[in-house]
């Protein structure tokens, strides 16, 4: 039959041939099961041979999927039929050869070439849905398979198969090829598609037609033809000429179309002036010339005269128009004048002129506001004249006098005009195409024209089938332009149901709807839910009323928002708004997934009445038990709008829907429809409920996919009568049981967990028909899913190429040959190059280890076709997850060699190459990861292979740190990623390093962009952590060019060190070791022996635990192993709770670490400038807001600069003045800032000019610092008063000139003055009444401090300010005077010295105990005078050592008995007791100064108000202090108590709780005796304590000591910033000369810099108390400035064993 196709006419031949396909595939399937398959044979080769016939060039057609999608159908259908095929092929049943004789072998082979035709039919027909569910095949694990499958693609190319249809513009491509099939031309100038749908097509389609057909035609410049065709046939069939054209026919609306088109604006044009001239203003003259109709005072003959006029005037514009008349109706005019001179001779002009002036000009002219000539509609006297001109121009067109009586006076007028009009009507219809009148088309395809086309061809294809068989013409013709149709419309599918509307009108109800849901829906989700089509609208009912349909089953819980869908409702109903609707709920499988839960159900309720208030009839389709029971739980919500309505009818079958709804207008979903096909009915069954014990009477049908039970009883459900239907799945069912001799069965559902237990009389068949169809969906079901990606045309070679390249490198010498014939055919189809390699031969022997030769043809290619780079190195990806491990091995190597042609597609024009290249490397890398035991293969082959490709680079790095961020850091995709790097930078070490670094530096400036507070809370920081890890990894041997890199290494050190999680840190910490390590053995660098004793004494410390705390790492555990442990995240990272790094531990890093090796490689490297390099680095991030790096740049920037300038320190004076005005108490980014502006001026200031101003005032500025009373600025703000009081002394400032006179006169500025009285007042310290005790009163608050650097920094500031005195008197720096006495009684508790040096006037001998008690001593060896400083003399085994506190001797003091009350034995010890052992005479005393030095001098402190001052210290220091420091507090206060008596009460006042304290927990007699003689002096005196407490707030100092106690709280912080911001911006707008920086401006060249020889202070903090030095060393520093090159050091550094043994190599 197929043989003779060209004879046969097939009705429906498409699925008609489906049809066959799938009896006979049942057949296939059941000489697969047989158990006598030999005897079958000759049956299954024929029925595959009929089956590969009849799958050529067919489409498969199927029932629409559930979710609306009919291609997702196709493919299932496709992969049964692929399975089922593949199973005949390699059948395990089927015996060898060896036991067959001739005719079975024959037979065999007959056989498996017949498959092999059918699935290569199958897959040429239904390439789009086919290739990509079969190409997995081609790796199929077993080899027969494979081998089978290649031969199906190389049939498939010799058949010479299209694959256009795989483009993603399939679609498009099929309507273009449908509007070509329409608009295709026979030789004879005949149209036959068109013409059979213009004689099939129903009058109700006619316009529709009429519309499409003059677009599409017109579009394709065919429209003369189409016109000729239909012409001709309309005249044929005319009986007269009266009749032509008269009717409703196809070409009167074509024609009516075609006016309306190309004559709107020609009719605009000239009759818009004719009509507004006859409308004068006024009352308009009367055209009425019928006396029966005149009106009264109306004058006949002057009417007569105004229509002539008006007449006349109309039809001679009209004929002058010729010129101007529409080219495309000029065209069509010649075609109806040349059709009707061939039938009609005598009336061809007549015909012209009637279908003109009938169907064109006379209707515009009649109706002017309907054809849009005018805007207002005419008066009723001017509407009867334009009619009464239209009748006088008709009867001109048609030559016809008139014979009504009152128009006879016209005849005249008429013969006259005859001749004009008749040469009008023959120059229109002249040949314009000859002339050259044609005018460019306007037409254009639209999707509405294709999808109506598309629409009326498949519901009249039968019809147009029908036609042509009986057309004479069908012989000329032929059936192949009509089988390319129906193949075609195949491929399309059915149409859409609903058509698109551009109408946006809403009804009042809707509006309010529609605005609700605007706020849930968009576009996306709307289109989506169309296509889907839960609902949708299709056909008309009996009543004439739209239908709509909702399928139940469509709509998922928790996947379709009920909201979006409720919208879709409405837009779906919203062109049908005024119109009774007809609603069709289909119900079939409905169940808990499709259920509206109880709110959801009231909203739709509640909209309900709105949205179908004109809903006509609804039809609840196939209820089923699930729903009944919905609807009871929901009854009472349902039953007011429902129970009982009328207009809701309970349909159980299609055909009791027909009673509604016509059968042809029915649109059910093709799967709820074919349920009730090919059934197997069983009456008389019965179903045992379980939970009640109930039978009830059912039918039982057996589908093809589907089981029904029906019951036989009604239910009353909303008092409406309902049968039950529930449909079950055959996929649901899980098994089928069969209990023997009770004609019962059950059946096990898959999903719902239980069973249904039926009875029948012949169960036994029942089940067997169940079990059969089960087993045929089993064997149909389609287990051969692919993963493999959509295939596109551009795919297929290099996609082909791959798998005939893999598989010839196969084991089985089948499989081999057949992928050599596969890459033979493939060659010649797509003419790749191959230089002549390859010529298919049958019976080729190939060996199998042909590896040499696979390579060689993969490298031609790669050189010769290297657009297929892509497509080929995708799909070798995808064969290599699914290959062994010897194949995995052969793909590496066929692969390497396109690998190079990448660089090919990174170009930024092409940015779709561009795309799909980061999908390939994307691959890459998933590969990488995945393939653990190709793992260092592939890093080989692949990466180092890439790493050779530098133009992909940028894009191989982008890919990188994508996939690294989707498993995030410490992932062990990150971490193979970062591992992968090192093979990539292998093969260019230098501009892969270099890139990384850049990359690295460049995300570090986006930072800036949207800054946060600290790096771990940015976007980028994912990025910036992944980058860090490259980095390590590639800095061991060198592979980050350290020689060329360095300074931008250093700066990514300090700005990422101690950040993120601890392996981050660890890294950080690594990759400084590293880059040490690599200067250490660079062969490009070429350093000293005292260098290379630099790099390694680093190595050494770095491994120190005190460097392990900088980093911000656990001292006890490795820090390799912390960067390489296995499990990055032990514990959630978050980065709001990391620790932020000290400042001061990155000034310990780059100042003794990173900067010291910089500077020692940089001796021995000529014309170096890595430091200006690392100085431009970090300008950049100084002067840019961006609080996590900012900070760390202007620490970095004060160690490493060396140049500034005032420009440059005013404008770190503007930041930290923006800073204050922004610090909030929860908010420590700007302290942070605040912290490394003061540290960097720190750093700056010995770079300044010798005579800027601006060394004065960062004194007060200090100070300022020290009065936030925050407790992280309190030690910057120190270390910048150190650095300010050395630089001073330096420069020789307090030679001639005491300190307290130099600073104050640089706050005596007028602009100045006021703000600083404003501080002083709120700070409660009076430097106008007191400079020094004002000092003093800052610094103790430094004995409070947290930190021991701190501590020890208060202590050398003091003893800093005594030798600034020292200095100026000429004396010794202990000699006690009215302006050191501050300093001493502050350093008393802390300093040994200046205990030794200051003597007290009340000593009694010291006692020292025997074994019984306390031993007394004293200082034998006191020390000499103090020198005059010199220079420093550290050594290195003290430098850095902080001296214990030695406990002095603590005398008995005589207590004045007058004074002393009776505490009584219980309250106070009986303290006049002598010491037991023998006294001692206490020996003299030394003394700083020839004359006795008496700290407690009532001599030389004069004055009250330095007792005062000198009191509160000593009361506050003991107040503060600890236990051993009390000892010697209570020792002096006993002194003062006898030395100042009047004075002496305010220290009971303040210290009153602290002698409690003392005489409860210090039960030594030398402090109990000293305690007692302050309690004894303290009552004896006056009770003046709070006269000495008002005297102190008016000097001034009520805040002496307030201040030194604990450190404020964050939010006190805010009201002493807002002060000091005044006060910077009044001393950065008055007192700092020099141009204003600005940002832009901040690098080195154009500041106004200049270098200075002076030294710096140790602004550094120290790792712990015990690196710093003691006071007492400090006294020996040389305030004059030592010089180490262009570079200047603190005098203190973290490791005084670390100075040693630099100064012995060199170093600093």
């Amino acid at each position: 039959m197929m043989n003779r196709r060209d004879s046969l006419t097939f009705r429906q031949e498409i699925k008609f041939r489906n049809k066959i396909v799938d009896h006979l595939s049942d057949w296939i399937l059941c000489i697969s099961r047989s158990h006598d398959k030999p005897r079958l044979r000759e049956l299954g080769e024929a029925t595959m041979e009929a089956i590969a016939s009849l799958l050529v060039s067919l489409p498969l057609q199927t029932e629409e999927g559930e979710n609306g999608t009919l291609m997702e159908a196709k493919s299932e259908l496709f992969q049964k039929y692929l399975k089922l095929f593949m199973k005949f092929i390699d059948d395990p049943d089927e015996p060898n050869h060896t036991q067959m004789n001739q005719r079975q072998i024959a037979s065999s082979v007959a056989l498996r070439n017949h498959t092999i035709s059918a699935v290569s039919n199958l897959l040429s027909a239904n390439i789009e849905c086919g290739l990509t569910h079969s190409i997995w095949l081609g790796y199929h694990s077993d080899v027969q398979t494979r081998a089978a499958f290649l031969e199906v693609l190389t049939q498939l190319l010799q058949q010479g198969t299209e694959f256009d249809t795989l483009a993603e513009t399939v679609l498009s491509d099929r309507f273009d090829r449908l509007v070509g099939l329409v608009t295709m031309m026979g030789n004879s100038g005949e149209l036959p598609i068109a013409m059979a749908l213009a004689n099939v097509v129903p009058s109700a389609q006619m316009d529709e037609l009429a519309r499409v057909f003059v677009t599409l035609f017109d579009a394709k410049h065919l429209l003369y033809q189409l016109l000729w065709n239909l012409f001709s046939k309309e005249v044929d069939l005319a009986d007269c000429m009266q009749t032509l054209f008269r009717g409703n026919s196809l070409c009167s609306k074509i024609m009516a179309f075609c006016f309306k088109m190309y004559g709107a604006n020609y009719l605009h044009t000239i009759l818009e002036p004719l009509i507004m001239d006859i409308q004068t203003p006024g009352m308009p003259p009367s055209f009425e010339v019928d006396p029966t109709r005149l009106e009264p005072g109306e004058n006949l003959q002057s009417n007569q005269r105004n229509l002539l006029y008006v007449a006349k005037k109309f039809f001679d514009t009209i004929i002058s128009s010729a010129d101007r008349f529409p080219s495309q109706l000029r065209s069509m005019a010649h075609c109806l004048y040349q059709v009707v001179l061939h039938r009609f001779p005598q009336n061809a002009i007549s015909a012209i002129g009637s279908a003109i002036f009938l169907r064109f000009i006379n209707p515009a002219i009649v109706s002017p506001v309907e054809h849009r000539i005018v805007d207002r509609k005419p008066p009723p006297k001017v509407q009867r004249g334009l009619k009464l001109v239209t009748k006088m121009l008709q009867n001109i067109a048609n030559h016809v006098l008139f014979k009504e009586q009152y128009m006879l006076p016209f005849n005249d007028f008429l013969k006259e005009k005859f001749d004009e009009g008749r040469q009008f009507f023959m120059k229109i219809a002249s040949d314009c195409k000859s002339g050259g009148c044609m005018s460019p088309t306007v037409s254009f395809i639209t999707e509405v024209n294709i999808y109506s086309l598309h629409r009326l061809l498949w519901l009249n294809q039968e019809k147009m089938g029908d036609f042509l068989t009986s057309s004479r013409d069908h012989r000329a013709v032929g059936r192949r332009p009509f089988d390319k149709l129906i193949t075609l419309l195949a491929y399309l599918g059915p149409p859409e149901h609903g058509k698109v509307t551009l109408d946006t009108q809403f009804s009042g109800d809707l509006r309010g709807l529609g605005e609700l849901m605007a706020k849930r829906g968009n576009s996306q989700e709307l289109e989506k839910l169309r296509t889907m089509k839960i609902f949708y609208q299709a056909g008309t009912s009996m009543a004439g009323n739209p239908v709509f349909y909702y399928i139940a089953r469509r709509y998922k819980s928790g996947q379709v928002d009920p909201d979006h869908l409720l919208c879709h409702v409405m837009n779906t109903l919203k062109e049908f708004d005024k119109r009774p609707v007809e609603v069709v709920i289909d119900c079939t499988f409905f169940g808990p997934d499709n259920r509206f839960k109880q709110t959801q159900l009231n909203r739709w309720l509640m909209l309900g009445e709105r949205v179908f208030n004109n809903l006509w009839q609804g039809y609840i389709y196939n209820c089923n038990t699930y729903l009944r029971d919905y609807i009871k739980r929901h009854e009472r919500i349902l039953s007011p709008s429902l129970k009982g309505n009328r207009r809701l009818v309970f349909v159980e079958s299609a055909r009791k829907l027909e009673e509604y709804i016509d059968l042809d207008q029915q649109r059910l979903p093709k799967s709820t429809v074919s349920i009730d096909e090919d059934c197997t009915v069983f009456n008389g069954a019965q179903r045992r409920y379980s939970d009640s014990n109930k039978d009830i009477k059912v039918t039982i049908k057996v589908g093809q996919s589907a089981i029904q039970i029906t019951s036989i009883e009604k239910t009353k459900l909303l008092a409406h009568q309902v049968l039950l239907n529930d449909i079950y799945q055959i996929a649901d069912v899980n098994e089928i049981i069969l209990v023997e001799n009770e004609n019962q069965f059950e059946l096990s559902l898959r999903n719902e967990g239980r069973s249904l237990h039926f009875y029948h009389s012949n169960s036994n068949t029942v089940a067997d028909e169940i079990q059969q169809i089960k087993n045929k969906y089993e064997i149909s079901k389609s287990d051969m899913a692919s993963d493999h990606a959509k295939i596109r045309p551009t795919d297929v070679p290099g996609t082909l190429l791959n798998m005939a390249l893999l598989n010839l490198g196969s084991n089985d010498p089948s499989l081999r040959s057949a992928a050599y014939n596969l890459l033979c055919t493939l060659s010649a189809s797509f003419d790749l190059s191959m230089e002549g390699k390859l010529l298919e031969t049958s019976s080729l022997c190939i060996p199998a280890n042909n590896t040499l030769f696979i390579v060689s043809i993969s490298t031609t290619l790669a050189v010769n076709e290297s657009h297929l780079t892509l497509e080929f190195l995708e799909e070798c990806i995808s064969g290599f997850r699914k290959s062994s491990i010897e194949m995995k091995h052969l793909c590496l190597e066929y692969m390497t060699p396109w690998l190079p042609n990448l660089s090919r597609f990174c170009k930024r024009t092409d940015e779709t190459k561009r795309m799909k290249l980061n999908v390939i490397l994307d691959k890459l890398i998933t590969m990488t990861i995945d393939e653990k035991e190709m793992y260092p293969s592939i890093q080989a082959k692949i990466w180092g292979t890439i790493g050779r490709v530098e133009d992909i680079l940028d894009n191989v790095l982008d890919s990188f740190i994508k996939n690294s961020a989707t498993g995030g850091l410490g992932s062990p995709r990150a971490e193979v990623m970062a591992e992968t790097a090192v093979a990539l930078a292998s093969a260019n070490v230098k501009l892969f390093s270099a890139k990384v670094i850049e990359r690295l530096c460049k995300v570090l400036e986006k930072t800036c962009n949207a800054p946060t507070p600290n790096l771990e809370m940015h976007l980028m920081w994912n990025d910036l952590a992944i980058l860090a890890r490259y980095l390590l990894m590639l800095s061991f041997n060198n592979r980050l060019d350290v020689a060329n890199n360095l300074p931008a290494l250093f700066h990514i050190t300090t700005m990422l060190a101690s950040t993120g999680p601890p392996p981050l840190r660890a890294s950080i910490h690594g990759l400084v070791t590293n880059i040490i390590h690599s200067l250490c053995t660079c062969s490009q660098l070429e350093f000293t022996g005292d260098t290379i004793r630099v790099l390694q004494l680093s190595l050494t410390e770095l491994s120190l635990p005190n460097y392990y705390d900088l980093f911000g790492l656990d001292k006890d555990k490795s820090a390799a192993v912390t960067a390489f442990r296995s499990s990055y995240k032990e514990k959630p990272y978050s980065p709001n709770t990391g620790d932020p790094m000290p400042l001061p531990n990155l000034e310990i890093i780059t100042d003794t670490l990173l900067l010291e090796i910089l500077e020692a490689c940089m001796k021995d490297i000529p014309n170096c400038n890595w430091l200006s390099e690392w100085t431009k680095l970090t300008r950049k991030f100084a002067f840019q807001h961006n609080p996590a790096i900012q900070p760390r740049a202007l620490v970095v920037l004060g160690c490493i600069s060396s140049t500034t300038s005032n420009a440059e320190i005013k404008y770190l004076l503007k930041i930290m003045a923006q800073s204050l005005e922004k610090v909030h108490p929860q908010e420590h980014s700007n302290v942070g800032l605040i912290e490394a502006i003061v540290i960097a001026l720190t750093r700056l200031q010995p770079l300044l000019p010798q005579k800027s101003p601006l060394h004065r005032l960062l004194f007060w500025i200090a100070i300022s610092v020290l009065q936030l009373d925050e407790v992280t600025l309190y030690a910057a703000g120190m270390a910048l008063l150190e650095q300010n009081l050395l630089q001073l002394d330096q420069q020789g400032v307090f030679e001639n000139e005491c300190p307290q006179e130099v600073f104050l006169r640089a706050r005596e500025h007028e602009s100045l003055q006021l703000y600083f009285d404003h501080i002083d007042r709120t700070v409660a310290l009076s430097f106008k009444k007191h400079f020094h005790f004002a000092i003093v009163g800052h610094l103790l608050k430094g004995f409070r401090h947290p930190s021991h650097t701190a501590t020890s920094r208060t202590m050398r500031v003091l003893n800093l300010m005594l030798a600034c005195i020292a200095k100026y008197r000429r004396c010794d720096k202990f000699e006690v005077s009215k302006e050191s006495i501050a300093y001493l009684i502050a350093l008393l508790p802390v300093s040994e010295e200046v205990r030794s040096r200051c003597s007290t006037k009340h000593r009694h001998p010291e006692t020292i105990e025997d074994d019984q008690g306390p031993v007394f001593s004293v200082n034998p060896h006191p020390p000499p005078p103090y020198p005059r400083p010199t220079s420093p003399q550290p050594t290195p085994e003290t430098s850095s050592l902080f001296l214990p506190r030695f406990r002095p001797p603590m005398p008995m003091y005589p207590c004045n008995p007058k004074a002393s009350p009776d505490f009584g034995q219980s309250r106070l010890p009986n303290l006049d007791v002598k010491p037991k052992g023998r006294i001692l005479p206490q020996p003299e005393r030394r003394i700083s100064t020839a004359t006795d030095n008496v700290l407690l001098d009532e001599d030389v402190l004069t004055d009250y108000d330095t007792r005062l001052l000198l009191l509160t210290v000593l009361a506050t220091l003991g107040r503060n202090a600890n236990e051993s420091e009390a000892r010697i507090l209570f020792e002096y206060l006993a002194e003062a108590s006898q030395v100042f008596p009047k004075v002496f009460p305010i220290v009971h006042n303040l210290l009153g709780s602290k002698i409690v304290t003392a005489l409860k927990e210090f039960p030594d007699g030398a402090t109990l005796s000293a305690v007692q003689c302050i309690i004894e002096n303290s009552v004896a005196c006056d009770d003046s304590a709070n006269q000495h407490l008002a005297n102190l707030q008016s000097m001034g100092f009520g805040g002496l000591w307030r201040f030194s106690g604990h450190f404020a709280h964050c939010g006190q912080l805010e009201e002493k910033a807002e002060l000091f911001t005044k006060l910077l911006r009044a001393i950065i707008s008055t007192c700092i000369p020099g141009e204003e920086l600005e940002p832009d401006e901040s690098n080195a060249s154009s500041l106004l810099t200049m270098s200075t020889n002076v030294s710096l202070s140790s602004s550094m903090s120290s790792l712990s108390m015990s690196s710093l030095q003691s006071p007492t060393e400090l006294d020996h520093f040389d305030l004059t400035a030592s010089v180490v090159g262009s570079r200047f050091r603190h005098v203190s550094s973290p490791s005084n064993e670390r100075l040693g043994r630099k100064n012995q190599t060199g170093g600093r």
